[in-house]
């Protein structure tokens, strides 16, 4: 066992049913193209849509078996058909989004396998077809030597892939460093880095399969760091990261290939019209979207505002059919309750559930409030969610609609 937190035979039947249901489900790829083919449509959805999420659930499926295999000890080569079929399932998703994470274990797995470097170039078209800008997945298609020549300054997921820049920066001038660095953020970073994926208990819910480290080792496979420290760590994939030698990496400082965020404050449009009272606790890059975001809902019926925002909110999300949202916004009262899942969605309000605990995500709250003094609140919905956000210290804004915002005690926290 790889990871001693995981039981075996619970992994192992897992394994059993994923690649059953996986057969399963090729099967039912083959009749479904079969039935394009004869113009036959058997379902209310439509038949390629039917396939694309069919290799979405297939890609699920490979993920979870490739992390089970790797917890229970079983070879390495045998995870290898698992990851090359998983991109196979990755390109016939259509529009079906595959997610930061997914991308970024893949090209890990990649470049630890040592995949042919084709099966890195359909990765990073899959990168390209996202639109994903993110520092540490940049860092590692450039190193595969592939044609990728630009960095972002961006990333996905901040905490904890920005620490990741610290490793290799380190890495440029004194390896050992790097090499303790790289084990400070296994042992105490990386994984409670990842407590807003609900991870924190993962360990104690059905289907625990593991959760490794891929882009770690892939960065110290890159960068021949030193990673015996961490050869006991129950996230940090050791044998992966000596499984092969032979794959050649191109070494460069970082700083060539940097590109720069473009965006600038003056790009920001400051200003919220339709309510000049919500300037003062949202950051001026969403002004324009939280004032358009008032007008219509004020100016446009709900079909029409379900309708343009359900993309942008993803209110289709939240309210599968618009007679759902319509029966909750009977009495016009939900602008605020939408604000904040707009900001939300943008990282600049935390969203907890009721369940988890503050003190662990404290770290996870961005500030874009740059030099300002600044306190936390948190903003006060009628679900089972808590939603928290840096404002600056001195406003004392208690309504956002009705949405009511209450100051948060740090120390009392912590």
């Amino acid at each position: 066992m790889r990871d001693p937190l995981c039981v075996e035979e619970k992994c192992t039947r897992l394994i059993e049913a994923y690649n059953e249901a996986i057969e399963s489900k090729k099967e039912k790829v083959k009749g479904l193209r079969e039935d394009i083919r004869n113009g036959i449509q058997r379902y209310p959805d439509d038949n390629d849509r039917i396939i694309e999420r069919t290799y979405q659930t297939n890609f699920r499926y490979r993920n979870t078996i490739i992390r089970a295999k790797y917890s229970v000890g079983d070879e390495i080569h045998s995870i290898v058909e698992h990851f090359e079929n998983a991109i196979i399932d990755l390109e016939n998703m259509g529009e079906i989004k595959v997610g930061y994470i997914n991308l970024l274990w893949m090209i890990s797995l990649g470049i630890l396998l040592e995949t042919d470097k084709k099966n890195i170039e359909r990765l990073q078209k899959l990168i390209e077809k996202e639109d994903i800008e993110d520092f540490v997945i940049d860092y590692l298609l450039c190193a595969c030597d592939i044609g990728w020549t630009k960095i972002t300054d961006h990333y996905e997921k901040e905490n904890p892939y920005s620490k990741t820049r610290e490793i290799i920066e380190l890495a440029q001038t004194d390896k050992r460093e790097a090499s303790k660095r790289m084990q400070t953020y296994m042992e105490k970073e990386w994984f409670k880095g990842h407590y807003d994926y609900e991870w924190k208990n993962a360990h104690k819910r059905h289907g625990y399969v593991g959760f490794w480290s891929f882009e770690t080792a892939a960065l110290a496979k890159i960068l021949e760091l030193d990673d015996s420290n961490l050869k006991d760590n129950n996230h940090y994939p050791y044998d992966l990261a000596h499984y092969k030698n032979s794959m050649n990496f191109k070494h460069f400082n970082i700083n060539e290939y940097l590109v720069m965020d473009m965006e600038e404050a003056e790009d920001w449009q400051e200003g919220i019209k339709n309510n000049p009272l919500l300037e003062k606790i949202i950051p001026i890059r969403w002004h324009s979207f939280v004032d358009e975001l008032i007008k219509d809902y004020e100016e446009l019926d709900d079909d029409r505002f379900y309708e343009k925002y359900k993309g942008p909110l993803e209110l289709d999300q939240i309210w599968f059919f618009i007679d759902d949202y319509k029966e909750e916004n009977r009495e016009k009262n939900l602008l605020g309750t939408l604000i904040v899942f707009a900001l939300t969605d943008r990282e600049y309000i935390l969203q907890l559930d009721y369940k988890e605990d503050l003190e662990d995500y404290v770290d996870h709250i961005k500030n874009f409030w740059n030099d300002s003094e600044t306190k936390l609140v948190q903003f006060v919905l009628n679900n089972d969610q808590n939603y928290y956000a840096w404002v600056p210290k001195e406003v004392n804004i208690q309504h956002m609609y009705e949405v009511n915002i209450e100051d948060v005690d740090v120390e009392e926290v912590l």
